[in-house]
């Protein structure tokens, strides 16, 4: 099977070293793409970066490389990534895995989903940092263990947050939504239920079902 795997906000694709090694293992064809601005591509200036620009690198990944009949997987903030990518490359998708991930209605922003306080607490952590350009993962959270280089976490582009999702299609949908422990948010993609979770829904097919998306 191929499996795109997307990380969440602030990770890169390193969230998903450990699941990506065990989903070869069985077989699997498997990617984990670093989404533009952070992780490895924290070089791209926040500026230049937004929701739809996230997007396109997965929709891209699959057009650009041919793949198909692909289960998408996202985490946290990866699973509006995931709705648009598969919204721009539906005929490439066999099915969707939402992992503690957000499941957006088209003109829904990750800031609409986490309500008006977060965002506002958001809002004013990425403005203290840069100028209201980006966020850093630790922005004053209580209890929020910092960026290390075992979790090299960094500033989230505000673009990608404040922008709305919106679907170039009239659609359906069904959804599985695979929730873990409360710690798991924001850190590496390790839990050993998470990943068994993951390898199951592959076998079987039993992740989100596209119909109707015409």
């Amino acid at each position: 099977m191929c499996i795109v795997l997307v990380h969440g906000a602030w990770g890169g694709s390193w969230c998903w070293k450990d699941v990506r090694r065990r989903l070869l293992a069985r077989g699997h064809e498997v990617y984990a793409p670093n989404l533009t601005g952070v992780g490895s591509r924290h070089h791209i200036p926040p500026a230049l970066v937004d929701l739809d620009t996230h997007i396109e690198d997965v929709a891209a990944l699959m057009r650009f490389d041919r793949l198909d009949h692909v289960l998408l997987v996202g985490h946290s903030y990866g699973g509006i990534v995931i709705t648009g990518a598969a919204d721009r490359e539906i005929g490439r998708v066999r099915g969707m895995i939402y992992l503690d991930a957000f499941l957006p209605q088209s003109g829904q922003s990750l800031w609409d989903l986490v309500g008006p306080e977060a965002a506002e607490r958001q809002r004013l952590g990425a403005e203290k940092h840069d100028g209201g350009l980006s966020l850093p993962y630790h922005f004053g959270r209580p209890g929020e263990v910092p960026a290390s280089p075992e979790r090299p976490y960094t500033p989230q582009p505000v673009g990608t947050l404040s922008k709305p999702y919106v679907s170039l299609r009239r659609s359906e949908r069904e959804s599985v939504s695979c929730r873990s422990p409360p710690n798991m948010p924001g850190t590496a993609i390790d839990d050993a239920s998470s990943i068994k979770a993951l390898i199951t829904l592959s076998k079987s097919g039993s992740a989100v079902k596209p119909r109707a998306w015409a």
